[in-house]
Order: structure tokens, then C-alpha cells, then sequence
């Protein structure tokens, strides 16, 4: 349940569409929303006590915009690396999920949500939920919501592993607030062909097991043949989802997380809100 969500911003998007897309997490079980803002040490350098009295100015704002959501609202302005504070914090307060904003046009060029968003994705065992805006106007701070109700329909890709499988866990989670459902299996290494249909039937036999799982919500079915990223993006944007859940794989002893290709291709390509689920995810 995601009782306790993180949502740093740093002022240049629009905060309140942010906050606004997660409203509706209330009726999932959203009790508290933590508001950081990290002024960066290196940025700020000497300057750094002025921007930190302007922010905790500014972050009162957005506060109020949470309580009027009946949402209880906690604000943080601390001084350090910004990307490796937003992970810290996110430990100590021991939230379920760490909710930021990225524009369309792809992670890197967000000021705020480029290098930040993947870092946080690669390294956080935390839930990461991504909300996408659109960039209205071309080298402006101008932006719209890309979300709708974010939990209406989500794309579930999945492989039958057992780190993917966490992302069906998760889903049980929502089902105050789901409406639809479509799992995906792409088919990605066809080594006889004789043998497709056959291989799609069983496919689709193992998703509806999956599916039964999940009663009075809508389920659908999808199993495309090609690489991966490409077919996940495709089918997001033809089913008009709202959400695509993924697994992000953690591999062996290693402590940063390690994105699988296809979860890190999908994260900058889709237009779409992604919701990260860690292979690794703790709760303490």
C-alpha cells in the first residue's frame, strides 16, 4: 500500500498538476506526501543560505495545495546533492514511493528530472512513480499535465520471471482503483516459426491465469512479436494507457540497481507515466 509518498520538486514544473496527479491515490490508501526541495550545494555555493529561505517560502505553498487535497503534508528544504539527497531522505522517512515529474521530450533534457530521475532509478530501492508533461512551447518553462487518472488503465509487461511478477504483487495494491488492465508478453526470439501460434496461445494461457487474479477489473491480453522497448511503447500509446508498471531488475550483490535495457528504453522513450517497482523493495 502506498501509505507515505516523497515528491521533491525544484519549482520549475508545475507543482500543483504533480501533486494533482496523485490525488487520486487517497482512495489506495495515500495518508501523508513529504514535499523536498534540495538546493544544490554546487549551484548555490555562497548563495546557498538565500535560496534556502526562499524555498521554504515557496514549498509552504505547495503544502497547502496538499492539505486542501485532505492529504497530511510535511516540507523539507535541505542543502546537499540533490540527487543523492531525495534517496537519503526517502530512506529515513521510510516512504513507499518517490513520485517526480519528466517532460516528453525525454529524460536528459528535464532540468531538474534528467540525470536526477535516472539516478534515483538506478539507485533507489523505493518505488519511483515518473509523471510525464508535455512540452507546450519549445524553449519555454511551459508545460501540460500528461496525466489523466493515472491508475485507470495500466500496461503490465512481463516475462514470467520472478522480479516481474512483483510488478502483479503491486497491482493488488490498486484495485480500489483500477479499472482496466492490459499484460503484455513480447516475443522477442522467434526460433521457429511453425511454432508461433502455438507459442502465443500458450503465452496467452499463462497471462490469463495471471489475470483471474483480478476480479472486476477489466483484463485484456496482448502478445506482440519484436524488440521489447519498441512493442511496449507501440501498445502504450495504441490502448491509450494511463500507466505502465515494470519491474526494475537488481542483479546479485550489487547495491545500485541495475536497470534492465528494456526498463531503461521504455523509461525515456514513453510519453506515458511509468511506475518503477524495485526488485529489491523493502519496506522497513
Amino acid at each position: 500500500m502506498i501509505e507515505t509518498v516523497l515528491v521533491p520538486t525544484d519549482f520549475t514544473i508545475e507543482t500543483e498538476d504533480l501533486l494533482g496527479c496523485i490525488g487520486e491515490l487517497r482512495n489506495a490508501g495515500l495518508k501523508r506526501v513529504i514535499l523536498l526541495h534540495v538546493v544544490d550545494i554546487h549551484k548555490a555555493q555562497g548563495l546557498a543560505p538565500m535560496f534556502e529561505r526562499h524555498a521554504k517560502e515557496e514549498i509552504e505553498y505547495h503544502a497547502n495545495f496538499v492539505r486542501d487535497l485532505e492529504l497530511e503534508a510535511e516540507t523539507l528544504v535541505v542543502v546537499g546533492e540533490v540527487a543523492k539527497v531525495i534517496i537519503e531522505i526517502a530512506n529515513q522517512k521510510n516512504v513507499d514511493c518517490i513520485i517526480i515529474g519528466a517532460t516528453t521530450k525525454g529524460l536528459i533534457k528535464g532540468r531538474f528530472l534528467g540525470r536526477t530521475t535516472e539516478y534515483i532509478a538506478h539507485r533507489s530501492e523505493r518505488m519511483l512513480l515518473v509523471e510525464k508533461y508535455n512540452v507546450l512551447k519549445e524553449g519555454k518553462e511551459v508545460y501540460g499535465k500528461a496525466c489523466r487518472t493515472t491508475f485507470s488503465r495500466i500496461l503490465v509487461p512481463l516475462d514470467f520471471s520472478e522480479e516481474a511478477m512483483r510488478a502483479v504483487e503491486q497491482l493488488h495494491e490498486f484495485t480500489e482503483i483500477l479499472k482496466e488492465i492490459v499484460f503484455v508478453y513480447v516475443i522477442d526470439n522467434i526460433k521457429d516459426l511453425d511454432l508461433l501460434d502455438e507459442q502465443k496461445a500458450e503465452t496467452i494461457g499463462r497471462l490469463q491465469e495471471i489475470g483471474k487474479r483480478f476480479s472486476g477489473v477489466t483484463v485484456r491480453y496482448s502478445v506482440p512479436e519484436g524488440v521489447p522497448s519498441e512493442e511496449i511503447v507501440k501498445l502504450a500509446d495504441i490502448e491509450d494507457v494511463t500507466l505502465i508498471i515494470m519491474t526494475a531488475r537488481g542483479r546479485g550483490e550489487v547495491k545500485e540497481l541495475l536497470l534492465g535495457s528494456t526498463v531503461e528504453r521504455v523509461l525515456r522513450q514513453t510519453i506515458k507515466p511509468v511506475l518503477l517497482i524495485s526488485a529489491n523493495r523493502r519496506k522497513e
